[in-house]
């Protein structure tokens, strides 16, 4: 008589959680790259007295950082004219140089009005530059908001200049 004992299988270790560790480990290693890649890029501002990487422009085109606020209680075309070419001359600005995003702004009183009746203002305003036939608007882009931070009868103008790019 043969007395047999029992046998025993043996198991196989099971991977399948350790699998996951993995996983969570490879993802973790992406987010550190990625984290690692992106904390290098300069902040750009437009405030002039903050550092400037060395970039080089082409000599085909010229972004110019500083933009012109001016505040109008009429319109007036021609002194608006005036006071964009006055400031070109000031900062030296290339002959080809185009305004390329115009902002307006219309005041309001924020205790007898609602900032729709200063956007309104600005609204106007704008119609009135874009339908006068002078060719300084022609390649903005408008952008139209209100502010109580000036006047009720007052428009306050935001430009941004960049150079025509020559292909």
């Amino acid at each position: 008589m043969n007395i047999r004992g029992t046998t025993t299988i043996p198991e196989e270790e099971d991977l399948t959680p350790q699998a996951g560790w993995m996983y969570a480990d490879l993802f973790l290693a992406l987010m550190v790259i990625f984290l690692a890649t992106i904390s290098f890029v300069p902040q750009l501002s437009n405030n002039s007295t903050k550092f400037r990487t060395a970039t080089v422009q082409p000599k085909s085109a010229y972004n110019y950082d500083k933009g012109l606020s001016l505040v109008y209680t009429k319109f007036d075309i021609a002194e608006i004219s005036a006071d964009i070419a006055k400031f070109e001359a000031t900062e030296n600005l290339p002959a080809a140089t185009d305004i390329i995003y115009v902002q307006v702004v219309g005041g309001y009183d924020p205790k007898d009005e609602t900032p729709q009746q200063g956007t309104l203002r600005a609204l106007a305003f704008s119609f009135l530059l874009n339908s006068d036939a002078s060719p300084l608007f022609m390649h903005a882009a408008t952008n139209l908001g209100a502010s109580d931070q000036i006047k009720v009868d007052q428009i306050l103008l935001r430009l941004t200049f960049a150079a025509k790019l020559k292909l």
